[in-house]
């Protein structure tokens, strides 16, 4: 005989997946990783007498100890998603210099631009276009 399953029985198999607020926290540990490293060469780096490579290496530390702080406050819930958030961000600074693109047309009733004739001019030739033309201007003579 089929068992018939009823709606309150608990499934067979259980999906295993991580939470997003898992997820979350493990890019911020990667993130806080990172840091240690970049802070540790920083070190090597100053103990070598490379000062401003020491500096760069601390100011990309605070940066990724930054970032992993973002990633830990949302994975305990208490801001949104910092990847969203950055896009949104880089979205807000290409709007903000944006300069639409305006296509010059020539109908043909008015003078042809400046800028257009420039644009359309055939360049100059180099001097290896120019020396090869010299020998081929031997050769033929």
């Amino acid at each position: 005989m089929e068992e018939e399953s009823s709606p309150n029985q608990q499934p067979a198999y259980q999906f295993q997946a991580s939470s997003q607020a898992d997820d979350y926290g493990a890019i911020a540990r990667i993130h806080r990783r990172e840091a240690q490293q970049l802070l540790e060469r920083s070190e090597a780096s100053s103990a070598e007498g490379r000062v401003e490579e020491a500096k760069l290496l601390v100011d990309l530390y605070v940066e990724r100890q930054a970032t992993a702080e973002k990633f830990e406050k949302a994975a305990r819930g208490e801001g949104g998603d910092p990847i969203v958030e950055e896009i949104l961000d880089w979205q807000e600074d290409l709007t903000r210099g944006y300069v639409p693109y305006k296509p010059t047309f020539v109908t043909g009733d008015e003078p042809v631009p400046e800028q257009l004739i420039a644009e359309l001019k055939r360049p100059e030739p180099g001097i290896l276009a120019r020396a090869v033309a010299w020998v081929g201007g031997l050769v033929t003579r």
